[in-house]
């Protein structure tokens, strides 16, 4: 049985806003802890990301589905034993975003406790980092 992390939050700004943070290349920097540069092929299924981290170990990304404002669905390759899967969705929310979030595929054992740790907090952290950024600037802070 696999493990997922879930996060559901909601940010006071339009899913466009949303999902031009979730998407822009050079937005993603300003929120993913860490990843200094972001090249993106097409946002489209086959498109891949690659995330260059101040650390040098690139992630890649290929994106499996999309539905601009609504869902973006990627294959994450990082430092894990095996690729997981993270999955954006996108609700209209009285003039708010609810933004469902999702990173599946996680087994259960030793070999994977420290990366299902770690990635809880970071995810979390980001999440938090998003709407920071998008209600801030909608505050006119």
């Amino acid at each position: 049985m696999e493990r997922e992390i879930r996060f559901t939050a909601s940010i006071f700004a339009p899913p466009r806003e949303v999902w031009n943070v979730l998407t822009d290349a050079e937005r993603i920097p300003l929120w993913w802890e860490g990843v200094h540069a972001v090249n993106l092929t097409t946002p489209e299924p086959g498109g891949i990301y690659t995330l260059d981290y101040e650390s040098g170990n690139p992630d890649r990304c290929e994106i499996l589905e999309s539905n601009p404002g609504k869902l973006l669905r990627y294959r994450w390759t990082s430092s894990e034993p095996e690729p997981t899967v993270v999955e954006y969705r996108l609700e209209s929310d009285d003039g708010a975003t609810r933004l469902h979030f999702a990173n599946t595929g996680y087994e259960r054992g030793e070999r994977w406790d420290k990366f299902y740790d770690a990635n809880f907090t970071g995810w979390l952290e980001m999440m938090l980092g998003i709407r920071r950024l998008l209600e801030a600037a909608h505050s006119g802070e």
